[in-house]
């Protein structure tokens, strides 16, 4: 996957060719978690610009997931 961090406020339409997500990557997760119906001050998600690469890959991962069902 690409790197999330750097681009956590662009479209994900603009990154991922094929894309029609036209949320940020942040935009994404926050909805999504909103979606869910998830506690918004979880700490999975509070300050998002301070994750790694890898933990904003593994929130992502599990929201389509999550989502898919």
């Amino acid at each position: 996957m690409e790197n999330i961090k750097e681009n956590l406020d662009n479209r994900i339409c603009d990154c991922l060719e094929n894309a029609t997500n036209t949320e940020t990557y942040r935009e994404f997760i926050i909805n999504g978690w909103k979606e869910l119906g998830c506690d918004l001050s979880d700490k999975k998600i509070n300050d998002l610009s301070n994750k790694t690469n890898e933990e904003l890959n593994d929130i992502i991962d599990e929201l389509d997931w999550l989502l898919s069902k």
